[in-house]
């Protein structure tokens, strides 16, 4: 029906009906409309106005329509308020997006910078015993506590930053949040002829690379059954110049085809221009397979974020639904301060557990305290179906266990992957931590919105209806836990067979 049958059918009902039906049409035509000019808004304003890929627009696009979550609604109020405010022409909310874009840019950048810069600091040299020197012991106590103080950090600004911009004003609150970077920024300068400066140890892909290529050369070659025969690279190991590096790590027999790309052939030895390509010293050769052996083992912790993750998101939701006295989102302030002293009891207790020891428990706490939210949701919406609202005290202990886990798999995997990557990723190494925090959070998202849509097709309420009493989080929860127990087993199986990188 065009828009002419429309008016006409609104000149002449025949019931009553039929004219408050056709009103109806019409208000939803108009409500579609808005929902679409806005949503176009909110696709430039989230974009910033940059010249983005369809694709990706209409990924974006996609999201902005979003699951029917409360969470989801939220933002979509928060959005609407915002765009409320946005008028035609005016570009002050594009430069504003563009600024912020310009701050996760540089919070990306400088985050796993500061912390591999920090760590360089320390030694690596064993105490000549094969065990860890004093600086292995003082690197290990510096990873906890720099999560500590980060998140101290992010509690402060939670809290009194929140306050100074929702009640003072904020621009105040920008302003000394910029003024705190730029101090840091003067410190690190004033202080940079204090610090340890190492050489550059070259790309890290580029080796991967290198090795890739041979081995593809040398696919058809046959193993020599000594590995003594194989390219030791002795004379670039002595030069710093042509490979700048101070471990030489010793030969494993894992992924042990890749071996290959270290057999020395009559080309390579008359061949000197591209031998990097052609032939590549097994120190090299063992970086690629430490890199394959630690690749499974930080995908266990991007799905470990899946349940950690429910700190910020879930449990909050379940905190404004009960009888609370102070903020529900409070509650994770509580988190950060059990965080800093969860850390000072693992410097107490930390030669006692191994960096994968440590992930492990916190892989294991995980589970515990998603499903500790389960029986708390349970027990909630058991209560409201009593008209009686349980107190919010009640999830304090899920908050104080998923803390546990918090500090200590971060703790764990931070010193780690710094401690097993290959020399040319120990910078890189720590922004693995953060890529599985991004890539956990987003697996997430997706698994709400396929769950919320197959349980509420075919006109059921679903685990996420608009109401919280009248759902199911406690079921989600439960299915959180499942993945978290089989992904706690995989990460089990994965640290057993793992073999630690042996330097010579």
């Amino acid at each position: 029906m065009n828009a002419d049958d429309h008016r006409g059918s609104l000149r002449t009902p025949i019931l009553a009906d039929d004219e408050a039906s056709g009103s109806n049409r019409v208000l939803e035509a108009q409500e579609a409309r808005k929902a679409g000019h806005s949503s176009n808004k909110a696709l430039k304003l989230i974009l910033g106005g940059f010249p983005w890929p369809q694709r990706f627009q209409r990924g974006v696009r996609e999201l902005l329509g979003g699951s029917e979550l409360p969470h989801a609604r939220a933002g979509r109020r928060h959005r609407r308020l915002l765009l409320g405010k946005i008028q035609d022409g005016d570009d002050r909310p594009l430069r504003f997006c563009r600024r912020l874009y310009l701050c996760g840019v540089g919070i990306g950048a400088s985050k796993a910078v500061v912390i591999s810069f920090a760590a360089e600091q320390y030694d690596d040299e064993d105490d000549g015993g094969g065990k860890k020197g004093p600086g292995r012991g003082a690197k290990a106590s510096y990873f906890s506590w720099y999560y500590a103080v980060a998140n101290m950090g992010m509690m402060t600004a939670g809290t009194l930053l929140v306050w100074v911009e929702a009640k003072v004003n904020w621009g105040l609150g920008y302003g000394i949040c910029t003024s705190f970077v730029a101090v840091a920024v003067v410190i690190l300068a004033a202080t940079a002829p204090m610090y340890r400066i190492l050489p550059h140890a070259g790309s890290p892909w580029k080796g991967v690379f290198q090795v890739l290529y041979a081995f593809s050369r040398k696919v058809k070659l046959k193993l020599p059954d000594d590995a003594t025969a194989l390219y030791e690279g002795e004379e670039d190991a002595k030069d710093p110049l042509v490979r700048p590096l101070h471990e030489r790590l010793q030969h494993s027999d894992q992924f042990r085809f890749l071996d290959k790309a270290a057999i020395i052939t009559d080309e390579d030895l008359n061949e000197d221009g591209d031998r990097p390509w052609r032939l590549c010293p097994m120190t090299q050769v063992e970086e690629l397979k430490t890199l394959l052996k630690l690749i499974p083992i930080w995908l266990t912790s991007a799905v470990y974020f899946v349940a950690n993750t429910q700190a910020q998101t879930t449990f909050v939701q379940q905190g404004t639904r009960t009888d609370t006295r102070i903020p529900a989102p409070s509650l994770t302030a509580v988190e950060t301060a059990l965080v800093a002293a969860c850390v000072a009891l693992y410097n107490r207790t930390s030669r006692r557990l191994t960096p994968l020891r440590l992930m492990g428990l916190g892989h294991a706490t995980a589970a515990v305290a998603v499903g500790v939210a389960a029986w708390a949701e349970s027990r909630r919406l058991r209560m409201a179906g009593d008209h009686q609202r349980m107190g919010i005290a009640w999830l304090l202990p899920q908050y104080v266990v998923m803390a546990i886990s918090d500090a200590s798999l971060s703790v764990g995997q931070l010193e780690f992957f710094y401690d097993q990557s290959p020399e040319t990723m120990k910078g890189a190494s720590t922004a693995f931590y953060f890529v599985s925090v991004s890539i956990g959070n987003l697996i997430n998202s997706q698994l709400v919105t396929l769950i919320a849509s197959v349980t509420a097709a075919g006109g059921r309420t679903g685990w996420f209806p608009p109401e919280m009493d009248d759902g199911h989080l406690d079921y989600y929860f439960v299915l959180v836990v499942v993945v978290t127990v089989v992904n706690f087993a995989v990460f089990v199986a994965l640290a057993k067979n793992y073999t630690p990188k042996r330097v010579r």
